[in-house]
């Protein structure tokens, strides 16, 4: 276990307490705080729009906000090209779906 103590009266910024946690979960950390906010987005937007149109409003809000991280270096690469790759198969497949 990891004593947070010091960090009170430090001065520390949000910054490099993000950091710091993502460091002691090797990664996981910010990482979970994506896959959460998707899913979150996706179900809430479930209720009111159909699927597709909730998964590619999830994937693109999650796409810009993971980019961003990971020019942060707080988030790794594969978690934006992931929702990437999720936000063009579901275009894609609106696409396909609503042309016919």
């Amino acid at each position: 276990m990891y004593n947070l103590t010091p960090i009170q009266g430090s001065g520390v910024n949000v910054y490099e307490l993000l950091l710091f946690g993502n460091n002691a979960t090797e990664g996981l950390l910010l990482g979970g705080f994506m896959l959460a906010i998707f899913f979150v987005m996706l179900f809430r937007l479930n209720t009111k729009n159909d699927f597709s149109a909730s998964l590619l409003a999830s994937s693109f809000v999650c796409f810009i906000l993971s980019a961003i991280l990971a020019y942060g270096k707080l988030l790794g690469l594969i978690y934006p090209l992931g929702f990437l790759a999720m936000l063009g198969f579901d275009a894609l497949y609106m696409y396909a779906s609503r042309r016919n």
